[in-house]
């Protein structure tokens, strides 16, 4: 316990205020203020000790048999946490601390306590705050509550049209109402589920350990967590629903004054719903499993072994050196941080290639949602026969990662179809490999048509010595390592190139459009970019 406090709450790990470094926990605590979410991961080493303190009198009885294989998951777990504590970020941390801790049960106690502690271990993982989890589900949870709710509330007789998350008032011939018209409401991230999810999660598996007999009615509670929470915020978007065709959108949502929206006292206590729906569920899912485990009998309580070897003093040492290595070899590591300077840069031209353009610098909402230090350099150009949006996404000293379009566009109402890997010539030494998207959108009108627009996104990550990636996990996985073998820590840029079709109605799409709006993007890509690389001092082949 005493070597799991060092590693977590006292051995500086990351700079995450990128004026000195802090511990795990102080990150964990720093991401609870800003987060509040999060706040219940702190919760998560006093539950830990409560559990391993009910089962004080069990404990004292099992025979300490410390196993050499505690050494296959403590030496990895120790080269991880100094690896994270290099590449200065914390989920390898998080990973290694759970794989240490492994190694120092089995290697202290053996098998046989690592069997008796597995699901306070295994608990554990909660207090590690999940944010790839967030990001990479928060958009789909989003969609999918919206569509589920569109779907629900139509059943209902009210009618709603989903545009991405948002569900908008249908179009209404008779009285000439476009969509939208009545109301506009949008599955925002704290309607979304995925901000009750993680919490409800904890409580589901600690909840079923104490109430449940099997592993199996256990596991069934916990999956069910993640319906409750979509169910509770389905039930809260009716509401909402409900409450702005009846009563108008100030009284059910509240007002938005200069893009900041001031939540209504309904709007609040229909945030209850989410948990108080997906707590009842729970209950109500246990109340089942248990009474189906009464209707089955007992297993025999296995017959605890007794006698036999003890954990040496070998055990002991090689915990304390496996440990204190790794620990030793973080203090004598390097903690400078020096951010490296962008590969290329943000200054798009007001002209280029026959193309005019309108600046559109970071709106409200894009700085409400990405970190204070991300800048963007974004400019809409347009032909008589072709628009394309360029943007340059640059992270910060604090925030290096950046996330993957598909993450937003999806709420902006634009439906995937398909993704591939492209080579693209970029004017470079070589040819960049990137990602497109093909996506479409749909509108109706007030005659209840419905038109289609298409588009195309093509983007990819530059990295500070021009390295580029195709994808977020790529971008991530290159500055851990780059960060750990050339100690390079890259300022990445996100560059994208958004490029949408002409509106048609549903129906009449032009199979050929996409060839034609791909061969227009790769050469104004091939023009633009060597231009911007110039920008930051590095220079483009002729």
């Amino acid at each position: 316990a005493a070597l799991l406090a060092l590693l977590v709450a006292v051995l500086p790990y990351q700079h995450w205020d990128f004026e000195r470094r802090s511990s795990l926990l102080g990150g964990i605590m720093a991401k609870a203020r800003q987060d509040s979410e999060w706040v219940f991961c702190l919760f998560v080493p006093f539950i830990v000790g409560w559990l391993v303190w009910r089962m004080r009198g069990e404990l004292q009885r099992l025979p300490m048999r410390g196993s050499w294989l505690g050494l296959a998951a403590l030496l990895p777990g120790m080269g991880l946490y100094w690896f994270g504590y290099k590449a200065d970020t914390a989920y390898p941390g998080y990973a290694a601390v759970q794989l240490a801790a492994a190694g120092m049960i089995l290697l202290a106690g053996g098998p046989v306590w690592m069997r008796r502690l597995f699901f306070p271990w295994l608990f554990l993982a909660f207090m590690w705050p999940m944010l790839p989890l967030e990001s990479k589900l928060a958009f789909p949870l989003r969609v999918f509550t919206a569509r589920l709710s569109a779907g629900l509330l139509n059943l209902l007789g009210m009618d709603v049209v989903r545009d991405g998350t948002g569900l908008h008032s249908a179009a209404d011939l008779d009285l000439g109402l476009e969509q939208g018209a009545l109301f506009r409401l949008d599955v925002e991230e704290p309607c979304s589920g995925i901000r009750s999810l993680f919490s409800l999660m904890m409580i589901s598996a600690l909840y079923g350990w104490l109430a449940l007999r099997t592993w199996r009615s256990r596991a069934l509670l916990f999956a069910g967590a993640v319906p409750l929470a979509v169910l509770g915020n389905v039930v809260r978007m009716g509401l909402l629903t409900a409450g702005s065709r009846w009563f108008g959108s100030e009284f059910a949502v509240g007002r938005n004054i200069e893009g900041h929206q001031e939540m209504s006292f309904f709007h609040s206590l229909a945030g209850f719903a989410v948990f108080g729906v997906a707590l009842a569920g729970m209950f109500a899912v246990c109340s089942f499993l248990e009474r189906r485990e009464r209707g089955r009998k007992a297993a025999a309580p296995k017959r605890v072994p007794g006698g036999g070897g003890v954990t040496t003093w070998a055990h002991v040492a090689a915990l304390a050196l496996a440990a204190g290595g790794g620990m030793a070899a973080c203090v004598l590591t390097d903690t400078g941080y020096v951010v490296a300077p962008p590969g290329i840069g943000m200054d798009l031209p007001g002209r280029h290639a026959g193309y005019e353009s309108v600046d559109m610098p970071m709106n409200t909402l894009e700085r409400q949602i990405l970190h204070e230090d991300v800048t963007i350099g974004r400019r809409f150009y347009m032909t008589p026969q072709r628009a394309i949006l360029a943007s340059v996404v640059m992270s910060g000293v604090i925030k290096r990662s950046l996330h993957e379009p598909q993450i937003c566009l999806p709420g902006q109402g634009w439906m995937i179809d398909g993704k591939e890997y492209i080579e693209v010539d970029a004017g470079l030494e070589r040819p960049v490999k990137a990602t497109v998207l093909s996506m479409h959108r749909d509108t109706q009108g007030a005659d209840g048509g419905v038109k289609r627009t298409r588009a195309l996104n093509v983007y990819w990550y530059f990295g500070s010595d021009g390295t580029t990636a195709a994808s977020y996990d790529e971008h991530v996985a290159v500055s851990y390592f780059d960060s750990v073998l050339k100690n390079l820590n890259h300022r990445w840029a996100l560059v994208s190139f958004f490029a949408p079709m002409r509106e048609q109605m549903l129906g009449m799409d032009d199979p050929f459009a996409e060839l034609a709006v791909l061969e227009d993007v790769r050469a104004f890509i091939r023009g633009l970019v060597p231009e911007l690389v110039a920008q930051a001092g590095r220079v483009a082949p002729p």
